[in-house]
């Protein structure tokens, strides 16, 4: 029997109450922002507290998008980056985005500086995740159309958040937390960034129309490493990004909206641990040696059990 508007409206209404927001997975929030803070010159103590913090925003359940499948509209236009029910647009969300990274780099006290920094790292990731990925305007950095609170963008699952929806939109936001990191480690920190990012200047990219792997489908896709230097340093992010997409795993999709096509599998940590390790060995002569903590060092920094109360006070209780 062909459904009505009525029944599909009705099934939409039941993803929308019944699926929680998601946000960037932790092959992006931990993993990649330890990689990155590395790359530009943190020591691994400091990439590992950043890390741990922007990751932990999603392990803490008082920071967390929601709460099973109730949404947290508080804390979903405060940390994650989701219009405050379309009041804000992307200016205003992007303006929360500025003001979370002039608190980083203007605080005095060098570990609120790092914790600071990862909340910053956590809400910039999500405002290229919580966007609409299939308007034409995905890949505006400013312009964009975004998903907003309750809902978020429930009706489309997980698919936002992860890579291989849109990979050049996981390629932009790596190369603009490569400039912020760079920038909180000469101006905050007071410490000259790696040379190898001297001048980086993001130029975006394309999805590789040429890849072939089985994966390959109008939801899961690959970015595009042809016509890169082979030693440049977008050359290397984009082989970050390409490596984790190679990792995730894929399978045909019950959402109504993918219709049935494969979409991204969560992909599980060590997969994506290993992935991007074998990116930061080749490249270890211009990134230095970068050797990528386990979930056991990321539980270990003590960020989750997080309240907003604790990040607007900057009370976070951690084990020493």
């Amino acid at each position: 029997m062909k459904p009505t508007n009525y029944s599909i409206l009705a099934i939409i209404a039941i993803l929308l109450i019944a699926a929680p927001v998601f946000a960037y997975d932790e092959d992006t929030h931990f993993l990649m922002t330890y990689v990155m803070c590395r790359s530009v010159g943190f020591t691994d103590k400091e990439a590992l507290l950043v890390a741990a913090v922007d990751q932990g925003m999603d392990d803490s359940d008082a920071t967390n998008a929601h709460d099973g499948p109730k949404p947290r509209i508080t804390e979903e236009w405060m940390w994650h980056a989701l219009d405050k029910d379309g009041r804000m647009h992307a200016s205003g969300v992007l303006a929360r985005r500025d003001a979370l990274f002039a608190e980083a780099l203007h605080e005095k006290d060098p570990r609120n500086r790092l914790i600071r920094l990862g909340i910053f790292f956590h809400f910039q990731q999500d405002t290229w995740a919580h966007r609409h990925h299939e308007k034409d305007n995905h890949l505006s950095r400013d312009a964009y159309i975004t998903f907003n609170t309750p809902a978020g963008h429930a009706a489309f699952g997980p698919q936002p958040d992860r890579p291989p929806y849109d990979p050049v939109a996981a390629f932009m936001c790596l190369e603009a937390g490569i400039g912020y990191a760079a920038d909180i480690l000469q101006h905050g920190l007071g410490r000259t960034p790696n040379v190898f990012f001297r001048n980086y200047v993001p130029d975006g990219g394309k999805v590789d129309e040429t890849w072939k792997d089985k994966k390959q489908g109008k939801f899961f896709n690959q970015i595009d490493l042809s016509g890169l230097t082979a030693s440049s340093a977008r050359f290397y992010l984009a082989s970050l990004i390409r490596a984790q997409i190679d990792a995730y795993p894929q399978s045909p999709s019950p959402n109504i909206i993918f219709l049935g096509k494969q979409t991204a599998d969560k992909l599980d940590f060590e997969p994506a641990r290993a992935a991007l390790q074998s990116v930061c060995t080749r490249f270890k002569s211009s990134v230095g040696t970068i050797v990528i903590p386990s979930q056991t060092d990321k539980s270990a920094q003590g960020f989750t059990n997080m309240t907003t109360q604790d990040l607007l006070s900057l009370r976070v209780e951690t084990r020493p």
